[in-house]
């Protein structure tokens, strides 16, 4: 049975350039040289299957990995080894709100007058005294 997984061009690339280097410092139980072109398209296709990945976002994140790896490792390591190596995506800037300045105090201040006046209900009568607010009772 062959499942095949859609690895992104950006993710192939940076799969086989690393797969290569990995291969040239002969760790143990490294795969044969002719056995590299089939490994490396399992990597690449477990990695793309592992997750969502955005090459702005993770590019430099699997290049971080990879270098990780062959620092570390004595023996060939798996995909798992790798993903356990991923750091995480940096987090978004935080955007504050620039500080209010005395003209933008100002403008918010005529604006919540100015609904609150459109708020407030013209009253009925001429005094707000509850007895004259009252509903009057209906005559039996």
């Amino acid at each position: 049975m062959k499942v095949h997984v859609k690895v992104p061009r950006w993710l192939g690339e940076i799969v086989k350039y690393h797969m290569e280097r990995l291969r040239l410092l002969n760790l143990d139980g490294s795969p044969a040289g002719v056995a590299m072109g089939e490994v490396t398209r399992i990597w690449a296709e477990t990695l793309a299957a592992s997750g969502d990945y955005d090459e702005a976002l993770d590019a430099g994140r699997f290049h971080t990995a990879f270098m990780t790896l062959a620092r570390v490792r004595e023996s060939w390591p798996a995909p798992k080894h790798l993903l356990e190596a991923l750091p995480a995506r940096p987090e978004p800037l935080k955007l504050h709100a620039p500080p209010a300045t005395e003209a933008d105090r100002e403008r918010a201040r005529v604006m919540l007058a100015s609904i609150t006046k459109k708020l407030r209900m013209p009253h009925s009568h001429e005094s707000g005294s509850p007895e004259k607010l009252r509903t009057p009772k209906a005559r039996g």
